[in-house]
């Protein structure tokens, strides 16, 4: 009786590993960020999931779909202070979960 109660012991433990690590990955994968113009209120918390291995530029693609005028405005993106690279992913740009990226249009 004390194997059998030993064993299920054994296996209930290595399913909750698995699901722990199965909840890691996926944690570390897909993340939700913000995105705020900074001088003007067009876009307020406009929240948009992604991963972490996504380039920037897929995500200010899908950001025009829904604010096209942007597409033709000079821009900067920043996320803590720090100039996001369009060309970098995510996890390149340090960018995490809840994140705010701050837009700055650029006037001539």
């Amino acid at each position: 009786m004390e194997d059998k109660i030993n064993t299920l012991n054994n296996t209930v433990n290595e399913l909750k590993q698995e699901n722990n690590d199965f909840i890691k990955k996926w944690e570390n994968e897909i993340i939700s960020v913000l995105f705020v113009t900074q001088g003007t209120h067009d876009i307020f918390n406009y929240s948009m999931a992604c991963r972490t291995t996504d380039l920037f530029s897929s995500l200010e693609e899908r950001l025009y779909q829904d604010f096209p005028k942007y597409r033709n405005i000079e821009k900067i993106f920043m996320v803590h202070t720090n100039r996001i690279s369009e060309s970098k992913t995510l996890k390149e740009n340090k960018i995490k979960n809840n994140d705010i990226i701050s837009i700055f249009t650029i006037e001539k």
